[in-house]
């Protein structure tokens, strides 16, 4: 019965780690081909783009910084969702092999991107972001969402 009831947990482990890894991925592709798009590199008419460079422009624009302060800005996201993309990946192929690295792999994957969304939510203080509707709250939710994986990961 002990057996079933740890594999249930790694399943569980397994399973949440795969969505946060698919997640990040996916945004990454998305962030990705809007700074293309951004740059020119992408046709206009390219539909797979998030919108966040603009929305990162605008933010960032509330105290009238140059577009590349954006960018910049933007890139820096771009890497932390890469590294944390890369992290999750090899965090979830540990809990498939069950390797003694397992609860460090996850613990330093989620360390790196719920840092991602603590500062997402200091940004949005300091660019006054909270005038934008919902973006506040989608940080925060997302952030809760990630420490309720650390502590179910943590069991």
């Amino acid at each position: 019965m002990a057996k079933n009831h740890q594999l249930a947990g790694q399943r569980i482990q397994a399973v949440l780690l795969l969505f946060w890894a698919l997640y990040f991925s996916m945004v990454l592709c998305s962030n990705s081909t809007d700074a293309l798009k951004a740059l020119g590199l992408l046709p206009s008419g390219w539909t797979f783009v998030s919108g966040n460079f603009e929305l990162v422009r605008t933010v960032v624009g509330i105290y009238h910084s140059p577009t590349w302060l954006a960018g910049l800005f933007f890139a820096g996201v771009l890497v932390w969702q890469g590294v944390g993309a890369v992290l999750l990946w090899q965090a979830f192929v540990a809990i498939l092999r069950q390797t003694p690295a397992q609860q460090a792999a996850a613990y330093r994957a989620l360390t790196v991107t719920t840092g991602l969304w603590a500062a997402f939510i200091l940004s949005d203080e300091f660019f006054l972001a909270f005038e934008t509707p919902g973006l506040e709250s989608t940080h925060f939710s997302l952030l809760i969402a990630e420490i309720a994986t650390f502590i179910a990961i943590k069991q």
